[in-house]
C-alpha cells in the first residue's frame, strides 16, 4: 500500500538538520530538505565528461603549509587510457602549476618531512615501477630506488634521511640476487599450473598464488640503497590491502609500527594486528594489539612520540563495525578509545604537531565530515558539514588543513582550510570550466518511515530543467556493501545527476544496513540480508509514487554487487517495475562460494550453509527464480573475484530459460567495477537503450 503521508518541506539550516536525531524524523513522517540547488549550464551531463574529469589524488603538504602536491590523473577516451601526473598548488589558492610530464604514469607524491624533496612512484625507463625524487620548484626528477620489484606507498622518514615503501617479495628471498633468481625461474619454467593449499588464493582482480607477499623496503636518500626491513622476521604485511596508512615510522626514527595479520590461517581467519619493530641491532618485534580479535590498523605515532594512533575494529569478522580512534601509551602499554561518544566510523587519523588533538573522516547520515578531537577524548568538534570531505593532510606546523570536497554535482576539489580562524576554500580549478558547463537538477535529501517505521534517508536527484506539471519515469538506484551508505558526493561509476541529465527522478535509498547511521542501524540486517533493505526500498517507492510528477507507470530499478543482489531479489519478489538492471549482483549464495573472501558472510547471513542451509537458501534470490517477470539487463566482469561472473550467467541463463526479456553485457578485462573509458560508454549506452525500450525516458 502507498504511504499516505503529507509532504513537509523543511528550512533547516545545516547545523540544526545534521543533528537530528533519527525519532525526531519518525515524529514528523516525511522530510525534505533541498541540499543543492539547479545548476543552469549550457548543457546535460554526458558520459564522456566523467572520463573528461581531471581526477584528483590524495594531498602531500608541504612542512610550511604553503603548498600541496597531488596526483592528477586525465583520461583519453580515443586511446581508451589514462595518464597521471604530479602537480603543485598553492594553499592560499594563488596558482597550480604541472610538475612532471612524462608519457609514464607518475603517481603518489609525498613531500619530505625537511621540504627539500616530493618523492613519487613512476616507471619510466625502469623496468619496474621506481621512487623518483623532484625538487619543489622544478627541474628534472631523477631515480632514487633500483628494487627488483614494483614498489608503491611512500612514506618519508622524519629526519628525511630514509624513504620507506611497500614492494612484493617471496619470504625466502631476502635481497635482490635471490629475488631475481627466482623470478627468473618462474619467467622460464614451462608449466603454469598453480599448486593451492591457501584458504585465499585470489584477492579482487589478481591471483595471490604466485607465493609473493608485501613487505617494507628502508631506501637511502643520499645512495639510492635499499634494504627489506622485515627480511628473516617470518611477518609481512597484509597480501590484499598493504599501503601506506598500513605503517608508520616514530618521530625518532628508532622504530616502525606496522599492520600484519596474526591468524593462523590467513584467509579462513582474518587478525589484523599492530607490530612494531625497533629498529636499532636487535630488531625487536611485538605484536602490540594480540588482545583485540577484531581489527587493529591504521598506526600513526604522536609527534611527541609518547603515543600511537590507530583504528579498531571489536567485531570479528564483519567490515562495517565502527572504527574506532584508540591511542597507544608506548610506556605504560595500555590502550584506551577517544572516540566513545561518537556512533561513527573514523578513518584517516591526523595528529596535532602538539600531540593533543587528532583531526579524522567520519562518514555521518549521508555526508563525510571532517572533525577534531581532544587526545584525552574531549572536546569532539565537526570542522565541516554539507559535503564530503576526504583525504586530509595537515602540515607540520599544523596550521593548514588540505582535503578533497565533492557532493553529487561536484568532482572531488583539492581545498584548504587555514586553522583555526579560515574557512575552507577552493585552491585549484582543474574542473571549472567543464563543470560550469553542466545543467544539473536540484537535490532532496528525503526521510521516511521505512522497515518497522524507523527513519530511513534517500537522496533524490530531479532532471535539468525539471517542470513539476509533467509526469517523469522514476529510476530506483540501489547502492552496495550493503554497509556502504551512498553519501554527498560525486560517483564516477554510478553518477546520479548522468541518470537523471537522462529525463529520470532519481531515488538512491540509505537502506537498513547501511554505514553513517549508527551501529545498530548498520548491523539491524546481520542475518537476513534481504527483507529490510527490500521493505525501505519500496516503502520509498510508494512515497515517490504519490507526487504528482512521478509516472508510476513508468519505474525500473538499478542496482550493482549488493544492489545488484537486491535487483536479483526484486525480480522473484514484485512486478512493480518495469524493468530492471544488474550488474555485478549475487544470484546464488550456495555458488559464491567461489568468491575470494568468505569467513565475513557466514556473520552476514547468519550461519555458512553446512551449518543452516535453508536459512542461507532463504536469503538467495535464486530460491525465488519461479517468480521472475520483469526485464533485466545483467552485466558482469570477467575478473571479477568478488562475485564471480558465473553469478551473472546463472541469473541471465534463468531468466532466458523462463522466456523472460533478457539480455547479458560480457566484459572479459574488468572487474567488480568498470573502469576502462570505452567499456564505460558502453555500459551507459547500453543501460540507457534498455530503459528506453521498457519505461523511455523525459516527461510524458
Amino acid at each position: 500500500m502507498p504511504l499516505r503521508l503529507g509532504l513537509l518541506r523543511l528550512g533547516l539550516g545545516l547545523a540544526v538538520f545534521a543533528g537530528l536525531e533519527l525519532e525526531v524524523c519518525a515524529q514528523a513522517k516525511i522530510q525534505v530538505k533541498q541540499v543543492a540547488a539547479e545548476q543552469p549550464g549550457q548543457r546535460r551531463m554526458t558520459v564522456e565528461d566523467l572520463w573528461a574529469v581531471k581526477r584528483i589524488g590524495r594531498p602531500s603538504l608541504s612542512p610550511d603549509g604553503r603548498f600541496a602536491v597531488a596526483e592528477v590523473t586525465t583520461y583519453d577516451m580515443d586511446k581508451n587510457e589514462g595518464t597521471s601526473d604530479v602537480w603543485l598548488f598553492a594553499t592560499d589558492g594563488s596558482q597550480q602549476r604541472q610538475l612532471t610530464t612524462h608519457p609514464a604514469r607518475d603517481s603518489q607524491p609525498v613531500w619530505s618531512p625537511d621540504g627539500q624533496w616530493i618523492a613519487f612512484i613512476s616507471k619510466r625507463d625502469a623496468e619496474e615501477a621506481q621512487v623518483y625524487l623532484l625538487r619543489p620548484d622544478g627541474g628534472e626528477a631523477r631515480q632514487l630506488s633500483k628494487l627488483p620489484s614494483a614498489v608503491t606507498a611512500l612514506k618519508w622518514s622524519p629526519n628525511s634521511k630514509t624513504i620507506y615503501c611497500i614492494a612484493n617479495t617471496w619470504p625466502d628471498t631476502p635481497d635482490d640476487e635471490s629475488h631475481r633468481r627466482r623470478q627468473k625461474e618462474r619467467k622460464e619454467r614451462k608449466v603454469q599450473a598453480a599448486i593451492i593449499e591457501s584458504a585465499l588464493f585470489r584477492y579482487w582482480d589478481r591471483w595471490l598464488t604466485d607465493g609473493q607477499v608485501p613487505v617494507l623496503f628502508a631506501v637511502d636518500v643520499a645512495t639510492g640503497q635499499h634494504r627489506n626491513v622485515l627480511a628473516g622476521l617470518n611477518v609481512h604485511l597484509i597480501p590484499t590491502t598493504a599501503s601506506e596508512d598500513d605503517f608508520d615510522i616514530a618521530p625518532d626514527g628508532a622504530e616502525i609500527c606496522f599492520v600484519a595479520d596474526s591468524s593462523k590461517d590467513f584467509g579462513r581467519e582474518f587478525n589484523a594486528d599492530l607490530y612494531t619493530l625497533s629498529l636499532d641491532g636487535k630488531r625487536t618485534l611485538r605484536n602490540i594489539t594480540a588482545e583485540n580479535l577484531g581489527n587493529d590498523f591504521s598506526p600513526r605515532y604522536s609527534p611527541d612520540g609518547r603515543f600511537i594512533a590507530y583504528l579498531r575494529q571489536t567485531t570479528r569478522y564483519f567490515y562495517a563495525d565502527r572504527q574506532r580512534i584508540m591511542l597507544y601509551d608506548r610506556a605504560s602499554r595500555q590502550h584506551r578509545e577517544i572516540t566513545a561518544s561518537l556512533d561513527r566510523s573514523c578513518v584517516n587519523p591526523l595528529w596535532s604537531p602538539d600531540s593533543q588533538e587528532i583531526y579524522f573522516e567520519a562518514e555521518d547520515q549521508g555526508y563525510v565530515r571532517l572533525y577534531r578531537v581532544g587526545a584525552d577524548g574531549r572536546k569532539l568538534l565537526a570542522l565541516t558539514g554539507q559535503y564530503s570531505d576526504r583525504a586530509a593532510a595537515l602540515n607540520r606546523r599544523g596550521q593548514c588543513l588540505v582535503f578533497l570536497r565533492s557532493h553529487f554535482g561536484l568532482p572531488p576539489t583539492l581545498m584548504a582550510l587555514h586553522l583555526p580562524d579560515g574557512e575552507p576554500r577552493i585552491i585549484e580549478n582543474l574542473n571549472r570550466d567543464l563543470v560550469s558547463q553542466w545543467s544539473l537538477g536540484f537535490v532532496d535529501e528525503v526521510w521516511f518511515p521505512g522497515a518497522e517505521d524507523r527513519p530511513v534517508q534517500m537522496w533524490v536527484i530531479y532532471p535539468p530543467a525539471f517542470d513539476k506539471t509533467k509526469r517523469w519515469p522514476l529510476l530506483q538506484i540501489i547502492h552496495g556493501g550493503p554497509h556502504n551508505a551512498v553519501t554527498n558526493e560525486f560517483h564516477f561509476r554510478w553518477n546520479l545527476h548522468l541518470f537523471a541529465a537522462r529525463g529520470y527522478v532519481v531515488a538512491c535509498v540509505n537502506f537498513h544496513g547501511s554505514s553513517g547511521f549508527g551501529q545498530e542501524f548498520t548491523d539491524s540486517i546481520t542475518g537476513d540480508l534481504a527483507q529490510k533493505p527490500f521493505i525501505d526500498i519500496m516503502k520509498a517507492t510508494d512515497y515517490l509514487e504519490t507526487l504528482p510528477y512521478v509516472d508510476k507507470t513508468r519505474t525500473a530499478a538499478a542496482g550493482a554487487s549488493y544492489g545488484g543482489y537486491m535487483i536479483a531479489w526484486i525480480n522473484g519478489h514484485t512486478e512493480r517495475f518495469k524493468c530492471l538492471v544488474c550488474h555485478a549482483g549475487v544470484y546464488n549464495w550456495h555458488s559464491m562460494m567461489a568468491s575470494d573472501i568468505l569467513k565475513f558472510r557466514e556473520r552476514a547471513l547468519g550461519a555458512p550453509p553446512w551449518e543452516n542451509m535453508e536459512r542461507v537458501d532463504k536469503q538467495s534470490p535464486q530460491r525465488f527464480s519461479l517468480y521472475f517477470r520483469t526485464p533485466t539487463l545483467i552485466s558482469h566482469g570477467e575478473k571479477d573475484y568478488r562475485v564471480p561472473v558465473t553469478q551473472g550467467f546463472e541469473f541471465y541463463n534463468t531468466l532466458r530459460q523462463k522466456g523472460v526479456p533478457t539480455r547479458l553485457i560480457y566484459f572479459p578485462d574488468e572487474n567488480h567495477w568498470i573502469l576502462k573509458p570505452q567499456n564505460s560508454r558502453l555500459w551507459y549506452n547500453e543501460v540507457f537503450a534498455w530503459l528506453d525500450r521498457y519505461i523511455g525516458h523525459g516527461p510524458d
